[in-house]
């Protein structure tokens, strides 16, 4: 039996033929130092051109096909159990990897091992950031949240930068979080089973869900600001028309609603349900409008 590699990169696509081309050729010329890895892509059933050009141009890369779209939690677990590495790098496939983003966090992690998951900092394509390492979101989030519209108007807000770790990032070094994207997410293959992996039942918030569960098992998670990854984000799985955008939009807040819940350990009857249950709803109404409003416009 072949020894483990030091880490495998685990890339699931659907339909972005283009971005696992340019995703797969930035691997290729990384930087690697003197650590092994194995690349790994799982296809969650592409109609277009992607499962040839990987097969033709990236042959030492093993190719998990699936039939049909399971999700990128159900494909990331997937790679994961077909890997052979003390480590699992999670890609997006519309990713590009920067010079030796990967060694640093294997770096950092052998030298910390109490640090079971840690994340790249994400770049938009303008080199401007996309702040990946977060805490965990109160409420007051939910109008002062990542890409929310006050948090454009007010983007030095800070509840928003709190959220955010806006100076820690902009620090460069490596800082404790509570959750990072798994856009760029590194994790023990240890601690990354004893949680069961990526919870499958999720769509989105899943990072935060696994992350949670990381800490709650007593490890901790890191974002590194110098290992950096460019992510042309929302580009990665297809088109988007506005049918796809409402599943996703209603499977967004259904995953946040979720989330706070398990995190803050609500019952059933707990009155915090009803009353975050409401403000999400409210939110999602509200989102749709304006969506359905701009694709009417076009």
């Amino acid at each position: 039996m072949d020894a483990k590699k030091d880490v495998a990169i685990i890339i699931v696509g659907l339909n972005a033929c283009k971005y696992v081309r340019e995703a797969l050729q930035s691997l290729q010329v990384a930087e690697w130092k003197s650590y092994s890895h194995e690349v790994i892509y799982v296809d969650n059933g592409s109609t277009d051109d992607t499962l040839a050009v990987v097969h033709a141009d990236f042959p030492s890369v093993r190719v998990i096909a699936n039939s049909s779209n399971s999700g990128f939690c159900k494909a990331a677990n997937q790679g994961a159990r077909s890997a052979r590495s003390r480590y699992y790098f999670f890609l997006n496939d519309d990713t590009i990897v920067l010079e030796d983003a990967v060694p640093l966090l294997i770096d950092f992690m052998d030298q910390n091992p109490q640090v079971a998951v840690m994340g790249s900092r994400l770049l938009n394509p303008d080199y401007t950031d996309q702040w990946s390492g977060r805490k965990f979101p109160s409420p007051f989030n939910a109008i002062f949240g990542r890409r929310s519209l006050l948090s454009r108007w007010i983007p030095q807000a800070k509840l928003l930068a709190d959220y955010l770790c806006k100076e820690q990032v902009l620090r460069g070094n490596p800082f404790t979080v509570d959750w990072v994207s798994a856009a760029a997410l590194m994790a023990e293959e240890g601690s990354f089973w004893k949680v069961g992996g990526f919870a499958e039942d999720y769509y989105y918030w899943h990072e935060a869900v696994f992350c949670d569960r990381i800490r709650e098992a007593g490890k901790q998670i890191y974002l590194h600001p110098q290992s950096k990854i460019v992510h042309y984000e929302g580009k990665g799985s297809g088109e988007r028309p506005y049918h796809v955008r409402k599943r996703l939009i209603i499977d967004f807040h259904w995953g946040a609603y979720r989330c706070y819940c398990e995190h803050y350990r609500l019952s059933q009857f707990h009155p915090m349900r009803a009353l975050v249950g409401a403000g999400l709803l409210f939110r999602v109404m509200a989102l749709l409008a304006f969506h359905r409003l701009a694709g009417l416009q076009r």
